[in-house]
């Protein structure tokens, strides 16, 4: 699959990258919750921002470039401020509790109709193999 190995030098509950993932959910679930921003415009600021940052730049090299007395000052009031919650919040386990699993069942935070998991489902994967084919591109430039 070429994809990039790392080495993980101790055993952690989830893994690495489902827990970066998770606690990404989780502040997302606590914005929601505070009426912060709309399910919608909580994903396009993930797509469209750091996302697409996040592609090139880790969270530690994205940190070095901003400058680290920056992400130090802005740690030190947000950090307080950031979900700390050690569970799923009530919208998520009210659609749980209705039968809404999401795109398995056809509705969750979202609707899901046999079309919109099609196109869903294409976009992430042809997303997923450019991302790949781009990785083999740059390896073989290395070499």
């Amino acid at each position: 699959m070429n994809k990039k190995p790392i080495v993980v030098q101790k055993d952690i509950l989830g893994s690495i990258g489902n827990r970066l993932q998770y606690a990404l959910f989780r502040e997302a679930q606590y914005i929601l919750e505070q009426g912060v921003a709309s399910i919608e415009d909580i994903d396009k600021a993930v797509c469209y921002s750091i996302g697409r940052r996040l592609s090139v730049t880790g969270p530690f090299m994205t940190a070095d470039m901003g400058g680290l007395d920056v992400f130090d000052s802005i740690s030190a009031y947000l950090f307080p401020d950031l979900s700390n919650h050690n569970k799923s919040f009530s919208k998520m386990k009210n659609l749980i509790d209705e039968g809404n699993y999401g795109q398995k069942t056809g509705k969750g935070f979202y609707e899901w109709s046999q079309q919109q998991s099609k196109k869903m489902n294409k976009e992430r994967e042809q997303q997923l193999i450019y991302w790949l084919k781009r990785d083999l591109e740059e390896e073989k430039e290395q070499k």
